[in-house]
Order: C-alpha cells, then structure tokens, then sequence
C-alpha cells in the first residue's frame, strides 16, 4: 500500500497569487529604448519610456525629434512572478539592480517623473521676491525644502540637498 501525500504551503500560494505589480526598470540595448518599448507593449504589458524632445541642428535644417529621457533603460510595471515575461523581447539586457537586488520604483516617484516630463511641475504658490538663500518647498519632490541658489528673469534654480541635486524651475 503507498500513499501520496502533498503539502502546500498555502501560505506562498497566497502571496503568490495576490503579488501587486511593481514598476522595474529594465535596461536595453543602447538606442533601442522605443522599440523594446512597442515590442513589450505588443506582449501586453504596461511599460513607460520616458521621453524629451529636442531640437537637433545640421548644417542644412533644424528637427525636432524625440529622445529617451533615461538612456538605454525603460521602466515595465508587473508582478513579480511575470519578470522573466520581458527577456522574451529582442533589446531587452538585464534588470536594475542595487545592493544585489532588483530595483522596485515606487509608484509615486513614476507619477513625479512624468509631471515633470510633461511640463506639469510648475510651483503653485504666488511668490513676491526672489532671492538668493530663500527656502522654497517644492511640491513635486514630496515638499522637500529647497534653498535657491540662482535667480534670472524667467528661471529658478534650487538646490535640494536631501537629494543631493539642482532643480532648474521656469517662472511663469
């Protein structure tokens, strides 16, 4: 007589399962950004590659053409058991990883991206004078405090030493 037994750890089931999706940013091979972009797309995923436009200048014309704004990297928002779904796509490297782990991006740090991308980073309070050494709390980076740092006629630059960066604002 034999008997089969089975355990299941219901409990790695249910995570599983449940997983919510995750933004990961994926590294391609360079210059390929918006096609691995339209091919991931094509497999059904969500994916976001962030983009600027430019004018470029020859010596014959001006264009104006559409450049990634992260190089040779796009992000892919998925579960994480369906992580290996994006090496099935031609262009596509390696994911970011950090301290030997692979890098999630928050959600909020994604909409901060694309607000900015798309112009939408304007200060919403009224502002008198500006002044060298004022501070300033800059919504769009969780109202970190900025100190400016420069002031000319229609820009602003702030220095976030949270962050550790400048932050060129346009005065409107």
């Amino acid at each position: 007589m034999s008997v089969n037994l089975s355990l299941h750890n219901s409990k790695s089931e249910l995570f599983s399962t449940t997983s919510k999706p995750n933004w990961y940013v994926v590294y391609t091979k360079p210059r390929h950004e918006f096609k691995v972009n339209e091919r991931l797309t094509l497999m059904g995923l969500i994916t976001y590659c962030p983009s600027i436009s430019k004018v470029s200048q020859w010596s014959d014309r001006k264009k104006k053409i559409k450049t990634p704004a992260l190089p040779s990297m796009i992000l892919v928002y998925l579960k994480e058991k369906e992580r290996d779904v994006v090496f099935d796509c031609p262009g596509v490297v390696r994911y970011m990883f950090s301290n030997k782990k692979i890098v999630i991006v928050p959600q909020n740090e994604v909409e901060i991206l694309k607000n900015h991308l798309e112009g939408k980073n304007c200060l919403n309070s009224s502002i008198s004078s500006l002044n060298i050494g004022d501070k300033l709390n800059i919504e769009q980076f969780q109202n970190r405090v900025g100190e400016i740092v420069k002031v000319t006629s229609s820009k602003i630059w702030v220095r976030i030493r949270s962050l550790n960066i400048k932050v060129r604002l346009d005065i409107i």
